[in-house]
């Protein structure tokens, strides 16, 4: 049982029921390291488990330095709550259309944190107060490998919705080799049926996500409270071990969601989704909380989605392509 009461009151404010309030760190920076033996590149932020705290002057004219434990959330620069921000889902995506290099994962980290996707590569060892001391479980760091293997099966997954969306026939082989492997247990190919290869890749999604949902999330309870008293107010939502796992919440709750609540670029033939409404309001969105830990409406990060878009990321291509077609007169572009 998670107890809510932990958190400020302006989180319980702006955290509605039916959300969990976990928020998720992102750091001031973050580094490439190359680990020596494997080879393996990794991201990792730059945190220290201590701070200074005064620098006094003492006797014979030496100052003498007083040092305090370094909170991991008070080191973040923003800790924000990811479940508020559907566009998580898009630009991860979006971020899988090209190879993934070491500065595109730092890119992203910027802005949203690392995934966290393996809690055995998630550990980090940095001077302490005590010799060297492990930060653990903080998303501090991740391989570039495995961040690039999770962003493939999320893209994988997006990809095969709008296609599943488009007002076309269905080509799975060429859909496959844009799209990329999923996993055996999740694509399941002795159930695929001729004629009925639109079910089969409904089914395929509906494996995926129960798969990672139940890698990366769990159930979770919340009490909520009022001046550290429980108020009788309770809440069944997901939680998440990492943001790996928010990720797959917001696929998800995509699938979940209406057809009218998910915004696709307005070209026909592309359908790629720009943004969708998880059941959230919309002074919820962007909800972000600052290195003092003051809660700040409506924060815009590098990747926020603008609320006017109708075409995708690629807009000038698709928007030459719509009104070419619509001056040609094409059926279904006014």
């Amino acid at each position: 049982m998670q107890i809510s009461g932990s958190i400020t009151d302006d989180l319980h404010k702006a955290v509605k029921k039916d959300s969990p309030s976990r928020t998720w760190p992102v750091y001031r920076d973050y580094d490439v390291e190359v680990d020596q033996e494997s080879g393996k590149c990794y991201v990792v932020a730059s945190v220290d488990l201590f701070e200074g705290m005064t620098d006094e002057a003492a006797h014979h004219g030496h100052r003498v330095k007083r040092w305090r434990g370094q909170d991991l959330e008070q080191a973040a620069r923003t800790n924000y709550l990811p479940l508020k921000k559907p566009e998580l889902l898009v630009e991860l995506a979006n971020i899988a259309d090209n190879t993934i290099t070491p500065e595109a994962v730092v890119g992203w980290a910027k802005y949203y944190g690392l995934l966290a996707c393996s809690r055995e590569e998630d550990v980090l060892e940095r001077p302490g107060l005590i010799g060297q001391e492990a930060i653990s479980g903080w998303a501090c760091r991740e391989s570039v490998s495995g961040f690039a293997r999770a962003a493939g099966e999320v893209r994988a997954c997006l990809r095969t919705y709008e296609a599943l969306r488009r007002d076309e026939d269905l080509n799975l082989e060429k859909l496959s080799s844009e799209v990329g492997p999923l996993p055996g247990s999740a694509v399941r190919l002795g159930e695929r049926k001729q004629g009925h290869e639109r079910a089969w890749l409904f089914g395929v999604l509906g494996r995926m996500i129960q798969m990672r949902l139940h890698e990366h999330c769990y159930p979770q309870f919340n009490v909520y409270t009022s001046y550290g008293y429980p108020t009788g107010r309770f809440a069944l939502s997901w939680g998440f071990y990492n943001l790996l796992g928010a990720i797959w919440i917001h696929m998800a709750w995509l699938l979940e969601a209406a057809e009218s609540s998910v915004r696709f670029c307005r070209l026909p033939d592309c359908r790629r989704v720009i943004t969708f409404d998880p059941g959230k309001s919309a002074d919820e969105i962007g909800t972000i909380k600052d290195a003092d830990g003051r809660f700040k409406r409506n924060a815009r990060g590098k990747y926020k989605t603008r609320s006017d878009r109708i075409y995708c990321r690629h807009p000038r291509i698709c928007k030459q392509k719509y009104y070419s077609r619509k001056n040609a007169g094409w059926q279904g572009y006014s």
